[in-house]
């Protein structure tokens, strides 16, 4: 009996035993890979995710405990798990990130398979998996792997399918990306819950938020919970940048087309999403991202202080980015002599990718109205230019008062230039600023036009053909005086030319050079059409006859022979010839007792000149060697520099009635008769009068000092004393009196790093009556008729020129430093500060100051009684610059004197204030002519320029 039971008992204990290792095999096990050195879970983490840890009968599916190991099998498993630490930590970061995401992928196409799939194979598997990419099989869980990686851990909990991933967790999917501290990814669901977790920064307390990024759309949330399969997201405490503002939103949905339903949010553009100094609060909103924003009711908040009466029923907020077509916010105000105004409404075109369009206008209250037409192109590599038109009727005063004022005013601007790689060898550019004379003094709308008495436009084009000497050029010009409403017209003037050749050089050189290959020629053909008028009588027939007109042609004939090693000699030859269509003759009328000019007679006339020359030039050198005496001296050496110059020069006499370019005519009833020429009133003049023959004469030098310096790896440094002193001059041997010209002078030296001065000077050497007339008499060293001098210099606490910035003055264009600039035209001076004030200001720029001084002398001849002239002496100073008063506020000014006049002339002073994403300044022009404040606050970005307040005092208001 005993030995039955012995049999039995041992039969079962092996039938169990097989069944444990069979039944055993095929248990369900929760897995848990380690990431970056994580090895074991920590328990709260554990408890949180709750994984399964019973096995399952695979039969019945009841739950059986699971088998304890034994400490052979915990230190195996151990051992193991370590080996496979050191592993993947030996893996490259691409490697890892790869692993990762097979893992991820290998997991979700377990859910179709075998639920006792053995673990120890999901590292190889999805190892080969990731290598080469198969086709899934119907049914698959998503249609592109996810990759993704972390810093912490990656748990699986394979019986409620879901991945946990924990800290700077990563996670792509299409053009998808999560970033978050904590992940968790519902298999069964495809939904992605993230949020973030407490962190501290620099001392301070704070909670990560993660980060969503969808195509380029970017947002931060407090919480995400996002569908992978349908793309929509629900989204609590959302910021993301649109444009140039913030939209926050308190609850959202975003919907599979990207387009965002906010419910409670607000739209700001300061960057403190938190708490933001002021935003729009908006009960409820639309976003389409790139497009716009569409709100429902909505008022506006500052420093959490709610304005309800600002509030609007609904709201269109444009935050595409680049130009669209739109309507132009107009201004306001009041003048004194035209009325309360409403200027600068209008609409902008976009004309295609290349070009634009902004129409504006205003209206006045007391009858004056205006117009104007800006627009501008642009294609990369080719061109670029603007086109301004402005139009204005100005009407003050009321009709029969003195002051009454009533006219039209216009001006036209187009500038154009070409790219230099657009069609090499070829340039065409243009700069026109043509207006009315009346246009600056009633219809002007910034300082630089009300002070400015001449303008000037020119459009040139040039051409080159390369591997050859010819070249052409022409162009086209306008100047007009605004004082004498003169007009001076070049409609056109073309050059031919063609550079310096050698015609007797040899093709292939031999030795040196025979002295007629040193022979050189040169060729300019020039033609131009030109006339002086006024306004009144541009288009009259009296101004066709006036023109100027002609062609010239050009040869010069040169050589250059060395003398003796020392000596440059260049013997020259000039001809000259003219080719006229018109002359105009006198004739004296006895009736009358006057000269009557004849009518133009028309035809082919040709003159020509020529002359001769001849001049010379050497260098000479003077040194003084300090370091004879001693070698550690501070100067080294000083060296003067001489450089001589003499010309000889002669001219026939084309007076000569065989050349027959000059006439004789009667001037008065006494029998005076006078030498003319009827080809004066062309283009190009006449040949000269008279036989010359002259010597021309000048002294150019310069002066330099060595002198020791451990900052040069030769140990010594160059300083020029003098850069140049030169003196010229000229002498007529056949002149009947006053042969000695008069002596410029020049003279030019850099004192220090880009602080020169320079001086210029006219001497005249001969004596002068006291009825203001020369004579001739010598006397030494002359009189200055005339000089000028200047010098400027800009003192700034830094060199960086990183970002352009309003208070910056070395960093911008001379006509930005003006507060008045307006580079398109419409803006009065007021609206031009107020834009100026709310561009950017650099507040780490701590101060930067220049200044300029110029005077000019000069005298003119008159009868006084005693010394025969008159002395004139203008001297004026300039100064602007900028200093930060404190680190948020900043005061830029600018302004001059007039030591004749004593009295400061036009100035101005400017005061900003950053206040976050709101900027205050003020302007004012204490005195003068234009004499005017004005005060403005505003929001920096441009989608929200128009919240602001404005209150100003117009320089109109002192114009009549």
């Amino acid at each position: 009996m005993d030995k039955i039971r012995v049999k039995y008992i041992l039969s079962a204990t092996v039938i169990l035993l097989f069944a444990q290792i069979v039944l055993g095999g095929g248990m369900p096990r929760t897995t848990r890979h380690p990431i970056l050195g994580d090895t074991v879970p920590s328990p709260t983490r554990s408890a949180a995710t709750a994984p399964d840890t019973a096995a399952i009968n695979l039969d019945s599916g009841t739950r059986q405990p699971a088998a304890t190991p034994s400490r052979r099998e915990v230190r195996r498993q151990a051992r193991e798990e370590i080996r496979r630490r050191r592993a993947f930590d030996a893996l490259p970061q691409q490697m890892k990130d790869s692993l990762l995401a097979a893992q991820v992928d290998s997991l979700v196409a377990q859910q179709g398979g075998s639920p006792g799939a053995r673990p120890d194979t999901l590292a190889t598997d999805t190892l080969r998996r990731d290598t080469v990419k198969k086709p899934r099989p119907a049914g698959a869980f998503l249609d592109d792997p996810i990759a993704g990686k972390n810093t912490d851990s990656l748990v699986y909990d394979v019986r409620n399918k879901l991945v946990h991933i924990y800290n700077q967790g990563d996670v792509s999917y299409q053009n998808s990306n999560l970033k978050a501290d904590y992940m968790r990814i519902d298999m069964d669901s495809k939904m992605v819950y993230a949020y973030g977790k407490p962190d501290t920064l620099d001392g301070k307390e704070i909670i990560t938020k993660p980060e969503f990024t969808e195509g380029s759309a970017t947002y931060q949330m407090d919480t995400i919970t996002y569908n992978l399969d349908t793309k929509k997201a629900k989204i609590k405490g959302v910021a993301t940048q649109q444009g140039d503002g913030w939209l926050v939103g308190g609850s959202v949905k975003k919907m599979p087309d990207n387009t965002i339903n906010i419910e409670h949010g607000k739209y700001t553009t300061c960057d403190h999403t938190d708490h933001p100094h002021f935003y729009l609060a908006m009960t409820k909103a639309k976003v389409i991202p790139g497009k716009k924003v569409v709100t429902g009711p909505a008022y506006l908040v500052m420093e959490d202080v709610p304005i309800y009466f600002l509030g609007i029923p609904e709201g269109f907020f444009p935050i595409n980015m680049g130009p669209k077509s739109g309507l132009l916010m107009p201004t306001y105000g009041e003048e004194y002599a035209k009325g309360f105004f409403l200027r600068d409404l209008g609409y902008y075109f976009t004309l295609g990718e290349y070009a634009d369009l902004a129409v504006r206008g205003g209206i006045y209250t007391l009858g004056s109205w205006e117009a104007s037409a800006a627009a501008r192109y642009i294609k990369r590599y080719k061109y670029s230019g603007s086109f301004n038109m402005q139009y204005s009727n100005v009407k003050t005063g009321e009709k029969g008062e003195d002051d009454y004022i009533k006219q039209s005013n216009f001006r036209i601007q187009w500038t154009h230039s070409q790219d230099p790689k657009a069609n090499p060898g070829s340039t065409f550019s243009a700069s026109v600023n043509f207006a009315t004379s009346g246009y600056s003094r009633y219809s002007a709308t910034n300082l630089n036009d009300i002070l400015s008495t001449q303008t000037n436009s020119t459009i040139s084009y040039s051409k080159n053909w390369a591997g050859t000497p010819f070249s052409l050029s022409a162009n086209m010009a306008i100047s007009q005086n605004s004082q004498n409403k003169s007009i001076s017209i070049t409609l056109p003037t073309v050059v031919f030319n063609v550079s310096r050749f050698y015609p007797f050089k040899r093709k292939e050189k031999q030795g040196k050079d025979r002295w007629y290959e040193k022979i050189s020629m040169q060729y300019t053909g020039k033609m131009t059409n030109s006339v002086t008028t006024t306004e009144s009588k541009i288009f009259s027939k009296e101004t066709l006859e006036n023109m100027k007109n002609g062609i010239e042609h050009s040869i010069p004939i040169s050589a250059s022979f060395n003398l003796f090693n020392y000596i440059n000699l260049s013997p020259s030859i000039n001809y000259n010839e003219k080719w006229y269509f018109k002359k105009v003759e006198f004739e004296w009328n006895p009736l009358t007792n006057q000269t009557d000019t004849l009518p133009a007679s028309y035809g082919f006339y040709r003159l020509y000149n020529y002359q001769f020359s001849v001049s010379a030039s050497t260098t000479v050198y003077g040194m003084y060697d300090f370091t004879k005496k001693s070698r550690n001296r501070k100067i080294q050496a000083i060296r003067h520099t001489l450089t001589p110059s003499i010309g000889f020069s002669y001219a026939p006499d084309f007076t000569d009635p065989k050349y027959g370019y000059y006439r004789i005519r009667q001037t008065d009833s006494t029998g005076r008769f006078t030498t003319y020429s009827p080809y004066a009133v062309n283009a190009y003049g006449v040949p000269s009068s008279g036989r010359s023959m002259s010597m021309n004469f000048s002294l150019s030098q310069n002066l330099e000092m060595k002198v020791l310096s451990k900052r040069d790896t030769s140990g010594v440094k160059k300083i020029k004393l003098i850069d140049e002193l030169r003196i010229s001059g000229s002498y007529n041997f056949l002149a009947d009196s006053m042969r000695l010209s008069t002596i410029p002078v020049s003279f030019r030296t850099t004192l220090f790093n880009n602080f020169g001065i320079n001086l210029s000077l006219t001497l005249d050497p001969y004596r002068v009556t006291p009825e203001g007339k020369r004579y001739n008499k010598l006397f030494f060293p002359g009189r200055v008729v005339s000089t000028g001098w200047s010098f400027g210099y800009t003192f700034k606490s830094r060199s960086d020129r990183s970002e352009t910035a309003i208070n910056d003055i070395t960093s911008i264009p001379p006509e930005y430093q003006n507060p008045f600039y307006d580079p398109y035209g419409h803006m009065d001076p007021v609206l031009r500060r107020q834009y100026m004030a709310q561009s950017y200001y650099d507040f780490s720029l701590p101060w930067n100051f220049g200044f300029n001084y110029a005077v000019n002398y000069s005298i003119s001849y008159t009868n006084n009684g005693t010394t025969g002239y008159r002395k004139n002496i203008t001297q004026t100073v300039g100064f602007n610059g900028s200093l930060n008063v404190t680190p948020k506020t900043g005061i830029t000014f600018q302004g001059g004197y007039d030591i004749k006049q004593r009295k400061l002339t036009t100035s101005s002073v400017s005061i900003t204030r950053d206040l976050h994403c709101w900027q205050m300044s003020f302007s004012w022009i204490p005195f003068g002519y234009h004499r005017s404040w004005s005060f403005n606050i505003g929001v920096k970005a441009a989608s929200l320029s128009d919240l602001k307040y404005d209150k100003s005092q117009s320089m109109y208001d002192n114009m009549y």
